[in-house]
């Protein structure tokens, strides 16, 4: 197919594991997604470029993480893609900690990978004052604070903090995946699809395009509603999920 100049990478559009591998047609995507390694292709002006049938990762996975558990299929997509390298015991083994709420310098770190890890140079002097340069995911959160898909919350000499080791909120879980799809150009709209997040919610915009995708379907309640739980924190598998169906959805967004 004929392609726009510039750089693309390989969207596999059912990246899940099938026990030996991470499989799927491959497609097209200009600049964002998926794969950390994931082949990159310059296209030059009036080429015609044809993507392969399949492509195939090695499935990965986590010693904590076992095939009858909740989410396990898009765990085993996070590690095969190298978005998430989880922790590496004394014993050898690698360990997800899924129940574990995920930080905010973790979430960081999985939206640039989810980004292909971009080439970026970070700058000489930190976005926020409680990240040092020194910090494992610097160059994540400060391209995280360059995108502005985390501005951090503005202290009174000016200055911003990021909060690198607070559990991300669902709320804001929302915020940083929309603003990861740059979906700006959405209306807010009239009514909530969460019982629990009011029409006038600071983030209803977020939080219903998040509905509206089915990257978040809440919580069925017993009185036929759904909640969100907006302020909840969001544990690991449960951020497996969301980047899994994000990374589903992102290609066929209206």
């Amino acid at each position: 197919m004929a392609l726009e100049p510039g750089s693309y990478r390989l969207y596999l559009d059912d990246p899940r594991p099938d026990g030996s591998s991470v499989k799927g047609t491959s497609q097209w995507v200009p600049g964002k997604v998926l794969k950390t390694s994931a082949q990159i292709v310059a296209v030059e002006a009036g080429d015609t470029a044809v993507a392969p049938s399949t492509t195939a990762f090695p499935a990965k996975s986590f010693a904590d993480v076992p095939q009858k558990l909740q989410f396990s299929e898009e765990i085993s997509w996070l590690a095969s893609t190298g978005i998430s390298t989880g922790w590496t015991d004394p014993n050898g083994t690698s360990t997800f900690r899924p129940v574990t709420p995920i930080a905010r310098d973790a979430m960081a770190a999985f939206i640039y990978r989810l980004a292909g890890s971009p080439d970026y140079t970070p700058p000489e002097i930190s976005p926020f004052t409680d990240v040092p340069k020194s910090n494992v995911y610097y160059t994540a959160i400060s391209w995280l604070a360059a995108q502005r898909i985390s501005t951090g919350w503005a202290q009174e000499d000016g200055t911003r903090l990021f909060r690198p080791l607070s559990p991300v909120a669902r709320d804001a879980m929302a915020v940083f995946l929309y603003r990861f799809a740059e979906r700006s150009d959405l209306e807010k709209p009239a009514t909530s699809p969460f019982a629990d997040v009011s029409a006038d919610n600071v983030y209803i915009k977020e939080i219903s395009w998040l509905a509206s995708t089915g990257i978040s379907g809440g919580w069925n309640e017993s009185n036929g509603t759904k909640t969100f739980k907006p302020y909840s924190a969001v544990n690991r598998d449960a951020m497996a999920a969301f980047m899994n169906r994000y990374a589903l959805m992102i290609n066929t967004q209206p």
